[in-house]
């Protein structure tokens, strides 16, 4: 188990719903002349295919100025931003794409998110089958709790809006962190612990439980960070045969809690161009449920980035949970094991 971080974090990434005014202050909108850079940036890359675009070939000086700005922004600051700016007036899918991708190059490396291969994910409700075998939940049209995936940093175009709903939100780890100290500090001992994970894709490997317990909370290198997803542990127990600690199942209730109040989750619809950035480690993030119609059907993009030139000090299990849950989408057919020293078991 890590050190237990005890001190109220008074830091941008420590924000709340309530202090930040809600999406607005989350929003950075790009100028005329950031947007004529991505123009300048598309005319330059155009004849490539669209992933084969690397960061120096989508450049412009005032287009890399505006994304190094917003990756201190992710890294450094609040850790999350809404970007406005591209509309479909002016770009089409494609253009979404290339710009999405173009950015995440300035940003992080992008991983493979599926069995397919592929590294922009296609967030649509897709039905259990070829296309969505292992009933992956961002295939889904449910409610998704505040949780975390397991790469660094992490965001969503928005190409359509679904016919009703689909409210994104987003919340301060670090802020519930401080509001848990406040006022259930007897609780933090067991986030920090963690527990085993198991996701659906390694269910299908011969080892489905990891060798190490991940803990919902950790600090290290003087940075506290989060990553917190409920299913992965409550597979696990039910691989195991066992119940999850109860002391673990009341700390997590009440961090559930704490990032569901409105004064602390920003809750607001992502439009058509608009891009949700943050930084995996320092926010949680979920989606209400939604309805489509056949005129309008929710789509977003989706990217999963590691930094593999530095990024967040995090403990050993993040990174080796990310790296597991990557690898393993890398061949349909591949059987990887958790093959990791147990860490904390």
């Amino acid at each position: 188990m890590t050190e237990i971080y005890r001190q109220i974090i008074d830091h941008p990434s420590a924000w709340t719903n309530k202090a930040i005014g809600g999406k607005d202050g989350l929003t950075y909108k790009m100028t005329e002349a950031q947007l004529d850079g991505i123009d300048a940036a598309l005319k330059k890359t155009r004849h490539l295919g669209i992933q084969e675009a690397t960061r120096k070939e989508f450049s412009d000086p005032t287009l890399d100025k505006m994304l190094a700005e917003l990756f201190d922004i992710l890294q450094n600051g609040r850790g999350a931003v809404i970007v406005q700016g591209c509309t479909p007036e002016r770009y089409s899918v494609e253009d979404f794409e290339r710009i999405y991708w173009g950015f995440g190059t300035h940003w992080g490396t992008a991983v493979t998110q599926s069995a397919k291969g592929d590294k922009i994910g296609r967030v649509t409700f897709t039905p259990v089958g070829p296309e969505n075998p292992t009933n992956r939940a961002y295939r889904s049209n449910e409610e998704l709790t505040l949780h975390t995936d397991l790469n660094e940093l992490v965001g969503l175009m928005c190409v359509q809006n679904a016919q009703s709903g689909g409210y994104s939100q987003l919340a301060s780890s670090a802020a519930v962190h401080n509001e848990i100290l406040k006022t259930r500090p007897e609780v933090l001992p067991a986030l920090y612990e963690g527990y085993y994970y198991a996701s659906r894709e390694a269910a299908l490997t011969a080892q489905p439980v990891t060798p190490y317990k991940i803990p919902i909370f950790s600090y290290t290198g003087g940075k506290l960070s989060c990553i917190y997803t409920g299913g992965f542990m409550e597979a696990a127990a039910q691989k195991l045969g066992v119940e999850m600690p109860a002391d673990l199942v009341e700390a997590i209730a009440y961090l559930k809690e704490v990032a569901a109040r409105e004064d602390i989750h920003a809750n607001f619809m992502l439009q058509p161009g608009e891009i949700s950035m943050f930084n995996n480690y320092t926010v949680m993030h979920s989606r209400t449920s939604f309805e489509d119609s056949a005129e309008k059907k929710r789509y977003l993009m989706r990217l999963w980035l590691n930094l593999p030139q530095g990024g967040r000090p995090v403990v050993s299990p993040y990174k080796l949970e990310a790296d597991f849950y990557t690898n393993v989408h890398l061949k349909k057919d591949a059987q990887p094991l958790h093959q990791h020293a147990s860490i904390g078991a």
